[in-house]
Order: C-alpha cells, then sequence, then structure tokens
C-alpha cells in the first residue's frame, strides 16, 4: 500500500519535472508491479474479494430459502 501511496506522490512531483520525471515515473511502476510484494498484494485481495463474495453469496441464499419459495420450487418441479 505504501508504494502506491509513493507512487501518486511521485506522480504528481513528476508532473512538474517534466518527460525526464515521466520516464522515471514509468520505471517505477513497472518496477513495483513486477515486485513479488505487489503480487503477493494482489493475490492477498483477490483472496479476500473471493471470500467476501463467497460469505454474500451463501447469505443471499439464505435469505431465498423461504416456506414459500420451497413450495412454490415443489409445485414447479411436480408440474414438468
Amino acid at each position: 500500500m505504501s508504494a502506491i501511496i509513493g507512487l501518486i506522490i511521485g506522480y504528481l512531483l513528476g508532473t512538474r519535472a517534466g518527460d525526464k520525471g515521466h520516464e522515471e515515473l514509468t520505471e517505477s511502476w513497472r518496477t513495483i508491479t513486477t515486485s513479488q510484494g505487489f503480487r503477493d498484494m494482489l493475490g492477498g485481495l483477490f483472496a479476500l474479494m473471493a471470500e467476501f463474495l463467497n460469505r454474500g453469496r451463501g447469505a443471499l441464499a439464505q435469505k431465498l430459502q423461504t416456506p414459500e419459495i420451497e413450495a412454490r420450487s415443489r409445485e414447479l418441479e411436480q408440474a414438468a
């Protein structure tokens, strides 16, 4: 996270440095995004998002499993 904050600050300072600052910023971004720490952070973020979505899906499934819906589902299955 601190790398991204550093990148933002670098960008703001680099905009005043012209083309050379832009080249340095591009190289810094490339270095950050190819680092193992950045990849680990993304992996953790994706795992957290997957867990969040799974929990949300489970909570939604519980909400949808009401007696009325289950009875209607059985009716539809028998009619088919």
